[in-house]
């Protein structure tokens, strides 16, 4: 018991140190995977003292689906009369919450708004984001192909993508840190600190064929780390390999990691956007939380 108060005293000191999260911005579609995306904002949103704003947003041109929020926003886009548009979306929201006021969420939508504009300006006064995988092999999505990878580039906001199958956790007790020396790799890993600090084990993982360690007598990822109180697993490997995405992937079922952290590297305007092989594969098939940050 007394093991377990010190535990807790310690991490609530250890959290006052770190970048706070206090707003939370989780986007809504069609997916059956909504509901579970909601369900990890809220409780991030407990753990962290924070607020959620849960967006709807859809292209009309999927407005003629099958998909509930797609088949709301199109209608509500051509309804002028607010009372209508209040009656779509309410019915909306009793899906999903059953008519209860949920706490530490407020919600709101995209109707009028150009979608991916509309999203990136809520996202820039965001502390994280939650979404959800996005398979392109799906033909039929409330947003467009490549909305997530265009969403991560234009806000440069932290973004928690959650699985479309399998259990997410929203209190990761083992998280795996893809590393590199580089400006998106820097920054994933100081977004991920709140949550990196809560975490029970922490792995490292590294493809270079130098040792990871700090230019000229300066910290390392493991000094940084521990600065914070975190001691790392290093799990050093050679040149990097063809499929990164497939190495970081086993490594993270070896070591039963229920979250993987690491940069989104890409570059170019939103039209001639680039992203690296291991980012895109990842962000589509991975089968854990990834939280990604260009």
């Amino acid at each position: 018991m007394a093991a377990a108060w010190a535990y807790r005293r310690g991490m609530s000191q250890r959290l006052a140190t770190v970048n706070p999260i206090r707003t939370i911005l989780m986007l809504a579609d069609s997916s059956p995977r909504t509901a579970t995306r909601l369900t990890i904002a809220r409780e991030l949103a407990e753990r962290h003292d924070a607020e959620v704003t849960a967006l709807f947003a859809a292209t009309p041109l999927h407005a003629e689906t099958d998909g509930r929020f797609g088949a709301v926003a199109g209608a509500v886009a051509a309804i002028d009369e607010p009372d209508l548009r209040a009656q779509a979306r309410n019915r909306l929201l009793h899906d999903i919450t059953g008519g209860e006021e949920l706490s530490r969420v407020r919600w709101a939508e995209v109707v009028r708004e150009p979608v991916l504009q509309a999203v990136v300006q809520h996202a820039l006064c965001t502390d994280l984001l939650v979404l959800g995988q996005r398979d392109p092999s799906t033909p039929q999505h409330d947003l467009p192909p490549g909305f997530i990878e265009s969403l991560l580039i234009e806000s440069g906001k932290p973004a928690l993508i959650v699985p479309d199958a399998g259990i997410a956790s929203s209190a990761p007790e083992c998280m795996l840190v893809a590393w590199k020396p580089s400006r998106e790799a820097a920054r994933a890993v100081t977004a991920a600190l709140p949550f990196l600090v809560q975490a029970r084990e922490v792995h490292v993982a590294s493809w270079s064929r130098n040792a990871v360690v700090g230019a000229a007598g300066g910290l390392d990822i493991v000094g940084h780390l521990k600065a914070h109180g975190i001691t790392p697993v290093l799990h050093q490997r050679g040149h990097e390999p063809r499929s990164i995405g497939d190495e970081l992937s086993a490594l993270a079922a070896q070591v039963g990691a229920q979250w993987v952290v690491m940069g989104c590297y890409g570059h170019g305007r939103l039209r001639e956007q680039v992203l690296g092989g291991a980012t895109r594969s990842l962000m589509h098939t991975a089968r854990w939380p990834l939280l990604m940050v260009h």
